[in-house]
């Protein structure tokens, strides 16, 4: 039985069997048993069995009841409110789960795809009303298996509420706009911070990187984006591509609501050479519990040699600000641990990142650590530098921007493919004659390479998306798209067609799309549904070509009504 019903029932007969007792005497009665009652509090495993919160200057939050109510205690209540009064951005929350291996994830978004933080990651918190969502789950691998494979980190053991009510401006807001929001600002490369009431974002792309996808979500879906003039709307995820010229890009992003009450948001992108356009942000320093480097917080790349034995390396990565964010290989390490990490090293060359980050004001450094467990071993035989008896440059040469290729006689290879016969793989050179990596578009259509400048084709997941680079030439397909694939069952193969949508930026779509003036629907893996589909409660027919059904249609020969929804009138 439900350990809160057991309660509920207990009490339910003490009450009964003092019927008698005078209301005033009964009263005082009651509210002892309140106070054994939340003090009798024993949490289940995937229950909260403690949580703290504390402003960023590290002022302790009551728990309470209600904005204006009394402080209470953590109890089996789910939801708690809190006011933050003071100056302070944020607020920090430390909270333990009952159970060995459950863990906690900290949420500012309710969506399904929402960021996680970690107990004691500072979190940015704007003026007005906000809720912070804390969830538990069995273990780390059922928090990977939610954001990953369920696609929901919804999907969790158990979730509390913490309705937050902060009464002054946080120093990073822009007061003098409308109270109009994105709920959603993101982008293909890099990574910004986003906050609803912050307008103004900086970010800084390597030289090579041409263009930017910039998604821009409204917290209203009846409120209008703008991304620098042009309107985006869920038919293409309010995403648009924006091409970068080198140096500074203003991107301006606006939002408006029918009242025309309106925010415009800058997004400051500037394009050129990344190692050497860094945020000023530093380390204090960075220490070796194996081998040493001559430590400057201005330079950025270190080399280390080490014997093979050596399998193992903890890195210290102390900031100059202990409010900036250090991460080791995309683990954080925080104060308490002593800044500290321990990576795993394979044998020959070995590359750290180690990157500190001012979340409030979007700045970012990037320290380089490459590590060499014994002898180093060239991984690519075709990226040796090449010197011939005279002089001459031949075949694959490292330089400071990257790999280039020279020929037999000493040419540089620009603006141009290179096929390897051997391998039976493409590349690209640029027009700075450095191979290609990423997203790059040639003669009007996008390719995808690796990060050894290798042509990808067939299906391939980049950010999150999956795309669809033709099979033979490696060009990025875009619209309606269908694939045979064989399926097993048993002793027996059948061949299935799918059918696809790829969206104007090439993604996968998933979800509703509405394509001259009919709506299809596709699952999570990108197929197109048809025959009847349940979707939030509601049921849909979708006919033989995929589009949704309105008004009177017969179906195995009986008639069925439909909304101009397309909801099945029951």
């Amino acid at each position: 039985m439900n350990k809160n019903i057991k309660r509920i029932i207990a009490l339910t007969l003490i009450v009964n069997a003092t019927a008698t007792i005078l209301p005033t005497t009964m009263n005082k009665y009651l509210m002892e048993v309140q106070q054994v009652y939340a003090a009798s509090y024993s949490p289940d495993d995937g229950q909260l069995k403690s949580i703290k919160v504390k402003t960023l200057d590290g002022k302790s939050l009551d728990l309470l009841d209600g904005y204006n109510g009394d402080k209470v205690k953590l109890s089996d209540e789910t939801e708690y409110y809190i006011k933050q009064t003071d100056k302070s951005d944020g607020i920090k929350i430390d909270a333990d789960v009952e159970g060995s291996d459950y863990v906690v994830k900290i949420f500012t978004s309710d969506k399904s795809d929402a960021t996680a933080y970690d107990p004691g990651d500072k979190i940015l918190i704007g003026k007005g009303d906000s809720t912070i969502y804390v969830r538990t789950y069995e273990d780390k691998s059922a928090f990977r298996k939610a954001k990953d494979v369920d696609k929901n980190v919804g999907n969790c053991e158990q979730e509390y509420r913490l309705n937050i009510r902060k009464t002054t401006e946080s120093s990073f807001e822009d007061g003098d706009q409308d109270s109009i929001f994105l709920s959603k600002l993101d982008v293909s490369k890099g990574s910004i911070s986003f906050l609803k009431e912050k307008s103004s974002y900086d970010l800084t792309v390597a030289k090579d990187v041409d263009h930017i996808n910039v998604t821009a979500e409204p917290e209203n879906s009846n409120d209008r984006v703008r991304i620098n003039g042009a309107v985006v709307d869920s038919n293409d995820r309010y995403k648009k591509a924006i091409d970068l010229d080198e140096g500074k890009n203003d991107i301006k992003i606006k939002v408006t609501d029918s009242k025309d009450n309106q925010r415009t948001y800058t997004l400051t992108v500037t394009r050129g050479d990344a190692s050497n356009a860094q945020d000023n942000i530093y380390l204090d320093n960075i220490t070796l519990d194996n081998g040493s480097i001559d430590f400057s917080k201005d330079t950025n790349s270190y080399t280390v040699d080490l014997d093979e034995s050596v399998s193992k390396l903890k890195i210290t990565a102390q900031p100059e600000d202990d409010n900036d964010v250090v991460t080791i290989n995309g683990d954080q390490v925080k104060e308490k641990d002593d800044y500290q990490d321990k990576v795993s090293l394979e044998k020959g060359k070995n590359e750290i990142k180690v990157i500190v980050k001012d979340e409030v004001n979007d700045k970012e450094r990037t320290y380089t650590l490459t590590v060499n467990r014994g002898k180093v071993q060239d991984t690519q035989n075709t990226d040796k530098d090449q010197e011939q008896t005279n002089g001459k440059k031949n075949g694959w040469v490292k330089t400071d921007a990257g790999y280039k290729y020279y020929d037999e006689n000493g040419t540089e290879y620009k603006n141009k493919w290179l096929f390897d016969n051997e391998k039976k793989i493409y590349y690209y050179l640029n027009d700075s004659g450095v191979r290609q990596t990423d997203w790059f578009k040639v003669n009007n259509l996008w390719y995808l390479f690796d990060n050894n400048g290798v042509m990808l084709t067939g299906w391939q997941k980049n950010k999150e998306q999956w795309y669809m680079l033709d099979k033979t030439n490696g060009d990025m397909k875009t619209g309606w798209y269908k694939e045979t694939a064989a399926v097993q069952e048993g002793d027996k193969t059948t061949n299935v067609e799918h059918t696809y949508y790829l969206n104007d930026d090439g993604s996968m779509r998933t979800g509703w799309l509405q394509l001259d003036n009919k709506w299809y629907y596709f699952d999570e893996n990108g197929y197109m549904q048809k025959g009847w589909v349940v979707y939030a409660n509601s049921k849909y027919y979708l006919d033989y070509d995929g589009a949704m059904v309105t008004g009177t249609k017969k179906i195995d020969d009986k008639e069925y009504k439909f909304t101009e929804s397309g909801v099945l009138i029951l």
